[in-house]
């Protein structure tokens, strides 16, 4: 999920910005106006500690908020939406699958996630960064039982048991291609996936594997078949579950989504407040698919991403969230 290393950033970026000015060049003030400009800065850094214990706070106030939904999302998932969602006639088989697979997905230790690869989850995000490169991401993850902040993905360990990378590697500038290690990590797995657009879905496979190791992005790209696809698709995420989605505006859905995203409390610059739904599962309420981006490219936005909400009281949880991180955020 999204990382939120906020408070003192924050704090330290508010103070500079109140308390420095910019230089004026060396223009010679009149005593009236040196006198004015000395009353306006004193006002100024009085005002100031209340503006940033009023930010701070209200920051304070909504990451704890949303740490305290995420704390019992999967309860509440397993207790109460997913019984509701199984009782519903109107539930298809597909979509049943679906549901009881993504409730023993949120369930997952820290190490059942590390332990397997990015394209055995349950949901897999699709990006096309450049031509050529359309497929199913996977990203760092890092082992909260570890001191340092080694990547420990499944796919980093076995690129650098291979001697395909070393942990010091000079950074990529180009996606690094690994056919030889695709046709093994892939040999008795299903290449078999259905990919969703905004608009439908399409059956394609995975063809090969490749890395990309930047000094500030970092990812692991399954690529796919590109030739099921039109040039118009706008391609959002894949799934080994054939999913039988209702694709629908949602107003009211994008409004809450937009209602609780908080700019000024937002660690590094992202593209939150444009994410929108467009999807939802066939015979289950309060359930969206979401999405932020550009196409056919996926290159503009500071963070192109996917994810799937479910509604909790009168707000939005993510159950699964991915973005690419384009603007750096690790080197801020």
């Amino acid at each position: 999920m999204r990382r939120h290393l906020y408070l003192l950033p924050l704090y330290l970026v508010l103070l500079l910005s109140l308390s420095c000015q910019p230089d004026q060049g060396k223009t010679v003030q009149t005593d009236a106006a040196t006198e004015a400009s000395e009353t306006k800065a004193d006002a100024t850094h009085q005002e100031a500690p209340q503006v940033d214990e009023a930010l701070v706070k209200e920051c304070t106030e909504y990451w704890a908020e949303i740490q305290r939904l995420n704390s019992i999302s999967a309860d509440y998932y397993a207790k109460e939406f997913l019984p509701n969602a199984l009782a519903n006639p109107a539930l298809t088989e597909q979509n049943r699958e679906f549901l009881i697979a993504l409730g023993a997905s949120l369930n997952q230790t820290s190490k059942e996630h590390l332990s397997t690869l990015a394209v055995e989850r349950v949901l897999l995000p699709m990006f096309k960064l450049k031509e050529d490169e359309l497929g199913i991401f996977g990203f760092p993850a890092y082992d909260a039982a570890k001191p340092d902040i080694r990547d420990s993905s499944l796919e980093y360990k076995i690129l650098v048991e291979r001697g395909l990378i070393a942990p010091h590697d000079e950074p990529q500038t180009n996606l690094a291609l690994y056919p030889t290690l695709a046709d093994s990590l892939l040999k008795n797995r299903n290449q078999s996936v259905y990919a969703y657009t905004a608009t439908g879905k399409v059956k394609t496979r995975i063809t090969n594997f490749g890395s990309y190791q930047g000094e500030c992005l970092q990812y692991y790209n399954y690529l796919v078949d590109s030739k099921p696809f039109s040039n118009k698709d706008k391609v959002l995420f894949a799934s080994r579950y054939n999913l039988d989605l209702i694709y629908k505006d949602e107003p009211e859905m994008d409004a809450l989504l937009k209602s609780q995203y908080k700019k000024q409390c937002q660690d590094c610059p992202n593209s939150g407040e444009l994410e929108k739904t467009f999807a939802s599962l066939k015979g289950v309420e309060g359930l969206y698919f979401t999405y932020a981006d550009t196409f056919p490219l996926n290159n503009e936005l500071e963070t192109p991403l996917r994810g799937l909400v479910m509604k909790l009281e009168d707000r939005f949880v993510y159950l699964w969230y991915d973005e690419v991180d384009l603007v750096g955020c690790s080197c801020i």
